[in-house]
Order: structure tokens, then C-alpha cells, then sequence
């Protein structure tokens, strides 16, 4: 396994860009997270684990945060477990630098070549 460079655990606090941060700290999103968890019984989609954090299948951007259908909307949202929604986010988001990548326990790490 590579050597490990930087370890970063986010919560869902802090993977909020600075734009989605009164989104994600909303009442209508804690009802909604609820609600996906619930309908879910907590179980992770990736790994029937216990799932702690709900993610949005079609991504947020500053374009769609305020549309209801795409950031509250039950259908778009799956509940995951940290180590999961990591993963999924880590992979969408993977541009870390020249010669790093995220493992799949969310940590950056040199690419193998």
C-alpha cells in the first residue's frame, strides 16, 4: 500500500462548500436526511452498514442547492455510511493534485505507477 500523506475525515459539516453551508445547516434538509435515514432504516446502500450521512445521487452545485426536486427530494438522496459516502464523493471529486489520488479509505495517497 502507498504511504499515507495526509489523512481527512470530513464530516457532512465540513464537506459543505462555504456556498451549501446554510443549505446543509437548514431545517428542510435535517427533515429531509431524516426522512431518507428513515426510509433506509439506517442501513448504508453500498455496504448494509450503519448508515450515518445521506448523499444526493445528481450532486448539488450553487446552480441547483435552492431546487427542491434535486436537494430535497427523496428520491435523489441515499443513505450511506461515512466510509461509503467518502468513497463515492472522494471518487466524484478526485482531483487532489499531480500524482495523489484518494484511496478507498478516503486517504490521499501517491499514485501507483
Amino acid at each position: 500500500m502507498p504511504p499515507v500523506l495526509a489523512a481527512h475525515f470530513l464530516t457532512g459539516e465540513d464537506m459543505a462548500k462555504e456556498w451549501a453551508k446554510a443549505f446543509y445547516n437548514s431545517r428542510e434538509w435535517h427533515v429531509a436526511r431524516r426522512i431518507a435515514l428513515r426510509r433506509d432504516h439506517y442501513t448504508c446502500h453500498d455496504c448494509e452498514g450503519r448508515a450515518e450521512e445521506v448523499h444526493h445521487i445528481t450532486e448539488l452545485t450553487r446552480s441547483n442547492v435552492h431546487d427542491a426536486s434535486i436537494a430535497l427530494n427523496p428520491s435523489n438522496l441515499m443513505s450511506l455510511c461515512r466510509a461509503c459516502h467518502q468513497r463515492r464523493t472522494f471518487e466524484h471529486n478526485a482531483d487532489v493534485g499531480d500524482g495523489l489520488v484518494f484511496d478507498a479509505d478516503g486517504f490521499v495517497v501517491q499514485r501507483e505507477v
